[in-house]
């Protein structure tokens, strides 16, 4: 050991890692302790320490008791070398290994101190990037304090995009997929931390560093399955902080630590402290939600759904590859719009998300998304059966007001359907995100005989309507969707004099008639129906038995939806009561065989869409393919836009062969060059940009190959010594992925676009002779349908 750094003397070894050591010191100028960290490079890598002696220099400003400050930094034969503040104590990481699970009652406070250093730099501009428990040191007094912000940067630096710098299992996810360097960086390994201590283990197991990266790079954090258990509040938190898209993370530090400060607060003081009661009551309601490590998914989803349905400027391409990203939404939507109730207007099957948007409109898929979206997230052992009671009940409210509409000849059926679905929105997350209080409310109603409304505001503390109108509000659902959430007053409804008022007669007429349909018993059912038919008479001219007969129509309709999304419509009391409404065959209210509800002439007619997981390859690819294929000729004979088919070609091979990215390039007539235009995928967008070359220069690479040639090329690893020649230096300086497919589009002997698709690692990629053929039959109709737009 080296017994001198500069004019530190060196007592002993405090710890070391892959690429540094930090040792006690003495700094005889001053007379005090410091500890002394020194980083090693290779020769090649020495460049770098200028570098790092600059963001040194900047980070020394922080002044923060919770920060370690670094005193000085300079070079030692050729080895850069940081000077700290020496804190006597063990790190965190120390105390982890010795402990195991820290109670939350010490972790959360500790987390809140580290938020809080971060958050002084985060504010001056400085990023830690190396956020770990063992750059946490835990002084005399158990006080945490952050050190080693040797390799911070601050965010607006160009620099820190370079290389990259860090620690495996902390770097967050797109950080290492595309160098974004922000806040939130911090925020992921802040999060991966405070599950490591809530649960006593690690969240990766893997010690190899590369894959390590590999794995933070394409695995969402999870809690460890043999870790300690962690409260379900408080796992959403750090799950949240943890999460695997930058944009559902908290946004910086700061707000990280509001919600552990909310979650320590108890629930009563927090209640009885707000101004207004109702509105704080409110308020705190949404926030318990958004504890929840689903509802922050659930609402990132509908929000960006309503945004582009509602947008003028936004495309089929944006919708669909949004809904692509979750597979599990994709499978189930494509068997929606393929069942009996949809088909018809599709003129045949519909295999990919493009094609269904071109058919049945934004709004039909938006509605469909969303349904489907609440329903998955809407899992909870506890009290599922409630849970499915309720959400059935909302389709079919959905579906009926959407067949009052059709035979009324209003055109807002749409509209209409997700008006209806959402007008007891609040009774539906309440049962799911609070059930306890639920089950008071219901015995509220059945001790006192009060309504709904009065005993969700004696429990709730506001009723469920508010807290539907205030969720819708915070998804961006229009304002012409939030104000059919509203009750319509006691008495004769009066007829609709604008839309508005149209679309809330309809969503609540259809609401009350299926709760007479789905709870009541037969005597006071029918007894029920009259009495809401006949005060929605001006509202809704649509008399007894029209009504009946759309109700039977859309009791069709939920058997399909049921059967797709996997809930047995006969073993539960909405589905004996709607048996008994269809043909009046009585069902033992304990009954859990199936009693014909879907039929096998029903599951017939749902034919299935082929599913696929993300980044793998369809369980038949050619059954897929051959999906598409039908899909586009369907399109072909119709008014279609170029564009939308192109896009339903793209989406076509994407989930058949499980391409990471899938991208269409065009041929610019006036530069003669090809460039990226539009796909799916990862980083697609940033993709499109960096494909761009001429087609009259380097001849002999394989871009220019296959256009110039007509070739189809699948270059299985771009490092093979008898390829690497051949690929272009600017697709490894801007494009990680080894494997590639090309397929080349040419009119007359000369390209005029190609598709182009990749994976990550060398030989990823395999393609059959079959899905070969039926790959290039998409690039030919791709072919075709540029021809027929002219």
């Amino acid at each position: 050991m080296t017994s001198r750094i500069g004019r530190f003397e060196i007592r002993r070894e405090l710890g070391r890692g892959a690429q540094s050591i930090v040792y006690l010191a003495w700094d005889p100028q001053l007379e005090r302790e410091v500890a002394v960290k020194t980083l090693h490079f290779a020769p090649a890598e020495r460049r770098q320490n200028a570098a790092l002696l600059s963001e040194a220099r900047s980070v020394s400003r922080l002044r923060h008791a919770g920060i370690v400050p670094v005193f000085e930094a300079g070079e030692e034969d050729g080895d850069l070398y940081l000077v700290f503040e020496y804190v006597p104590g063990e790190s965190l990481a120390a105390q982890m290994r010795r402990r195991g699970a820290i109670p939350a009652a010490e972790a959360v406070p500790m987390m809140i101190d580290i938020l809080t250093a971060l958050a002084q730099a985060h504010a001056q501009g400085v990023i830690h990037r190396d956020l770990k428990p063992s750059n946490v040191l835990l002084d005399a007094g158990g006080k945490p304090r952050v050190m080693d912000f040797g390799i911070a940067s601050r965010m607006d630096d160009p620099k820190a995009r370079e290389g990259l710098s860090g620690t495996p299992g902390f770097m967050a996810p797109e950080y290492i997929e595309r160098r974004e360097v922000s806040a939130r960086n911090d925020v992921y390994a802040a999060g991966v931390m405070l599950v490591e201590m809530l649960a006593g283990r690690r969240v990766h197991r893997e010690s190899e560093p590369r894959k390590l990266i590999e794995l933070a790079r394409t695995t969402p954090v999870a809690l460890p399955a043999d870790g300690a258990p962690i409260d379900e509040p408080l796992a959403a938190i750090a799950l949240r902080a943890a999460a695997f898209d930058p944009q559902a993370r908290f946004a910086d530090a700061d707000e990280f630590r509001r919600a552990l400060e909310a979650w320590l607060q108890p629930e009563d003081t927090e209640l009885a402290e707000a101004p207004d009661g109702r509105q704080a009551a409110l308020d705190f309601l949404i926030r318990r939600m958004k504890h929840r490590g689903d509802f922050p998914a659930l609402s990132e989803s509908v929000v960006a759904i309503n945004r582009i349905a509602s947008s003028e400027s936004e495309t089929i391409g944006t919708l669909s590859a949004l809904i692509l990203r979750d597979f599990s939404l994709t499978n189930k939507l494509l068997r929606l719009v393929n069942s009996a109730h949809y088909r018809p207007a599709g003129g045949g099957q519909i295999s990919t998300v493009s094609r269904a948007i071109v058919v049945l409109g934004f709004d039909a898929v938006r509605n469909i998304a969303i349904t489907v979206l609440l329903f998955e997230h809407l899992q909870n052992k506890a009290n599922a059966a409630l849970l499915k009671e309720e959400f059935l009940r909302a389709c079919l409210a959905g579906l009926f007001a959407r067949a009052l509409a059709t035979r009324l000849r209003l055109r807002d059926g749409e509209q209409v359907y997700i008006c209806a679905v959402f007008h007891n929105l609040g009774r539906l997350l309440s049962q799911f995100y609070f059930p306890e209080e639920s089950e008071d409310i219901r015995r509220l109603m059945q001790q006192q005989g009060c309504k709904e409304e009065v005993a969700a505001q004696r429990v709730l503390g506001t009723g469920f309507e508010e807290l539907g109108v205030a969720l819708a509000r915070n998804w961006g659902f229009p304002d012409l969707i939030q104000a059919s959430m509203r009750r319509i007053e006691d008495g004769p409804a009066r007829r609709p004099v604008n839309a508005e008022e149209r679309l809330r007669a309809l969503a609540a007429c259809a609401n009350e008639y299926c709760d007479a349909v789905a709870l009541l018993s037969p005597a006071e059912r029918d007894r029920a129906m009259q009495r809401i038919m006949s005060r929605f008479a001006d509202a809704v001219p649509v008399d007894a038995r029209d009504a009946r007969e759309l109700m039977q129509a859309s009791i069709d309709e939920i058997k399909d939806f049921a059967q797709i999304i996997k809930v047995s419509l006969p073993n539960t009391r909405i589905g004996r009561h709607l048996r008994h409404f269809v043909d009046g065959t009585p069902v033992a209210p304990g009954a859990l065989t199936d009693t014909g509800l879907p039929t096998e002439a029903l599951l017939e007619q749902i034919e299935p869409v082929q599913a696929t997981e993300e980044g793998q390859k369809a369980a038949d690819a050619q059954v897929v393919l051959s999906q598409g294929i039908q899909d586009i000729s369907n399109s072909l004979v119709e008014d279609f836009k170029l564009n939308d088919v192109l896009r339903i070609i793209l989406e076509t091979m994407y989930r058949a062969m499980g391409f990471k990215r899938v991208l269409l390039c065009i041929r610019d007539a006036r530069t003669n060059a090809m460039t990226g235009r539009f796909g799916l995928g990862p980083g697609v967008a940033e993709l499109a940009k960096q494909v761009h070359f001429s087609l009259s220069a380097h001849p002999d690479n394989v871009f220019n190959v296959a256009t110039a040639k007509g070739v189809d090329i699948l270059i299985t690893d771009i490092d093979d010594p008898k390829i690497a020649p051949r690929v272009p230096d600017w697709y490894r300086k801007s494009v990680p992925s080894r494997t590639f497919v090309l397929l080349p589009l040419t009119i007359k002997g000369r390209p005029v676009a190609m598709i182009y698709a990749d994976k990550d690692r060398a030989g990823e990629i395999k393609i059959s002779e079959q899905e070969l053929a039926l790959l290039r039959t998409l690039r030919n109709q791709a072919v075709l349908a540029i021809k027929q737009a002219g």
